[in-house]
Order: structure tokens, then sequence, then C-alpha cells
């Protein structure tokens, strides 16, 4: 869908996908054992216009699809009523923290984000601005992004089956 880009968007829209898929990954291959690999995934772009989406992906069995799938929109609702636990924020801000950390000494990172910002017209400096930004992330912002974003409106629904082979 359609959103406002901006480094306070992006790091909700960031936190989103990474508290989800904590809790996709816990309920759906933790709790129900009956997911492989269970991911979730936000990508959102400045130009040509300003859009996101977000993924949540898994394998499984075919009996199993509907089941997972119902409980996938669970979590989705639980994070738009009752929004982050305190929990999911601090498992996010650790680990964001310290991938924040990693990249500044990668110089791929550095090759990568460089380019984006000027190819976004944006302001190189704003990484100096990340850590504040992972700070402001909080369960009412992670549940009001979640309602924003995570709606029934622009919903696709792809499973991918085995063949059947008929003899």
């Amino acid at each position: 869908g359609d959103y406002h880009y901006s480094p306070e968007t992006n790091i909700q829209l960031t936190a989103l996908s990474e508290i989800l898929g904590f809790r996709i990954l816990d309920r759906l291959r933790e709790k129900e054992g009956g997911a492989y690999s269970p991911g979730t995934g936000v990508s959102y772009n400045k130009f040509p216009t300003n859009r996101y989406a977000y993924t949540i992906s898994f394998g499984c069995a075919p009996e199993n699809v509907e089941k997972l799938i119902g409980d996938a929109k669970e979590e989705i609702e639980k994070l738009k009523t009752k929004g982050a636990t305190a929990l999911d924020i601090t498992k996010f801000s650790t680990e964001e923290q310290r991938q924040y950390e990693l990249h500044q000494r990668d110089n791929g990172y550095w090759l990568n984000w460089l380019s984006r910002q000027y190819q976004n017209g944006d302001d190189p400096a704003e990484i100096l601005n990340y850590p504040q930004r992972i700070r402001e992330v909080n369960p009412e912002s992670v549940k009001a992004a979640a309602r924003l974003y995570l709606n029934e409106n622009n919903f696709i629904r792809l499973v991918l089956l085995p063949e059947t082979r008929t003899k």
C-alpha cells in the first residue's frame, strides 16, 4: 500500500515486521509445530512512489495451511488491539542496536546506505539518528503501525500446493 516515506515511519515498519516475526516464529513453529521456517518481511520504497509491502511466509503440510494462516491473522489482530509487549520491544531494540553496531564496520553496508540516501535525495547523516529512532519504538507505536499497515484491504493470499499426480 501507500505510505509516507520517512525515517520515523520506516523504523516503525521495521519494528512491526520484526516483532510480528518473533510472534509468528513462536506460534507457528514452536507452539503449533506445524510450520517450517516461518518468517516475515517488509519492504518500502520512496521512488517511484511511496509504497510498502509486508510478507508472512512459511512452509507446511497442505492440511495445515488454513489453521496456520488463521493463527498468523490472530497474531496480527493481537498487535492491532493490544500492541507489542515490553519483551517484544526489548528484543527488537536489543537486536536492532546490535545490528546497527555491526553494520558500521561493514563497507558493503556503507556503500548500500550511501547509494540509497543519494538515490532518494535523503541526508546521509541520518544514520547518526538511528539509535534514537530505535528508542522511539514503543508498544503504542507498534499498535498504531499495525492498525494502519496490516489491514485486510490489501491482503493477498498465495498458497503453493504440491503437484498431484494421477496414474
